[in-house]
């Protein structure tokens, strides 16, 4: 405690002075780990530019104070998140100005925003891939981010409606068919039907039909089925669900299907016989969840080598 006749000298006892000098000690010697390991990081990406080959990522460590330290080697700054609001806040009030002064900038930050933002997705989606998630669960992030059954479709949609009444229904109110979303071709107007199950879901039978050939599963053929009762159901009744829902901009020239369902398999026999079942399959077209997860990967990649100072040819 603090000494009677000196305010300015306090005195603690040997534990407590133990306690501090180890914790200190520790501090200091995180802060000596994370700044070795951000210049070991900085003398290899010297290097790997050079050479070509990948850079790295300093290892920040589980422990956060090794983080901040690692951190401020770098020379990063984190944002409170009134700092955040207020960048937001300024850039959202100079739009304009901004984009019709410096345009090359703001294209620049648009696109450093948005591979920020897929790759926040993509980290969602991996996230939600290990996790065993019901059906609805993968129809909200799918309502959420349409733009991903964009890339299964393969040309430019726009979502109709989520789960949506195809027809079907008998005089007893039962038998209504719903498919979870309809899209259409934003040029023609023809219109899509997406069935969403889970990366869960069995795609081929656990045992060969013959070596080397395995047949799909119920659940693949079963949902192959449903999407096209549900095709069938929508064309025999497109007038009718046009004057019932006012929507008009709507065509059944050729609906497509699309089913996303499982992962792609893993063995050569498997691979090969869920491939000749799918390109066989021509009316109902199958993306497993993994692929659509690659394919995310692979405009992020596109994205970030677009986006990359070009280096000046001799």
């Amino acid at each position: 405690g603090p000494d009677a006749k000196n305010a300015q000298v306090f005195y603690i006892s040997k534990k407590d002075f133990e306690q501090a000098r180890r914790a200190l000690n520790s501090i200091d010697n995180l802060a000596q780990t994370a700044v070795r390991a951000v210049k070991e990081t900085t003398a290899h990406n010297i290097i790997a530019e050079r050479l070509g080959v990948p850079k790295l990522e300093p290892k920040a460590g589980r422990h956060p104070y090794r983080k901040l330290f690692a951190a401020v080697a770098q020379g990063k700054e984190e944002l409170s998140d009134e700092d955040k609001n207020t960048v937001i806040d300024a850039l959202s009030s100079h739009a304009a100005s901004i984009a019709e002064e410096q345009p090359e900038k703001l294209a620049k930050l648009r696109g450093d925003i948005e591979l920020v933002t897929l790759e926040a997705l993509i980290k969602r989606y991996e996230e939600m891939l290990g996790e065993k998630l019901a059906e609805g669960r993968w129809q909200d992030f799918f309502h959420e981010n349409p733009f991903i059954l964009n890339m299964a479709f393969g040309y430019p949609v726009i979502k109709v409606r989520d789960q949506a009444s195809v027809g079907g229904r008998k005089l007893s109110g039962d038998g209504e068919k719903i498919t979870d979303f309809l899209v259409k071709n934003s040029l023609t107007n023809n219109t899509a039907i997406f069935e969403i199950k889970t990366p869960q879901t069995a795609i081929l039978n656990k045992t060969p039909f013959r070596d080397g050939v395995f047949t799909p599963s119920a659940d693949l053929s079963g949902s192959i089925n449903q999407a096209l009762d549900q095709k069938y159901q929508f064309q025999k009744q497109i007038a009718q669900i046009k004057d019932n829902t006012r929507l008009y901009d709507i065509e059944s020239y050729a609906v497509h299907c699309c089913l996303v369902i499982g992962r792609a398999p893993d063995g050569d026999d498997r691979k090969k016989s869920f491939e000749l079942f799918r390109r066989n399959s021509k009316d109902v077209e199958i993306v497993t969840f993994d692929e659509l997860l690659e394919k995310l990967r692979q405009l992020s990649v596109f994205l970030r080598v677009a986006g990359a100072p070009q280096k000046a040819t001799d």
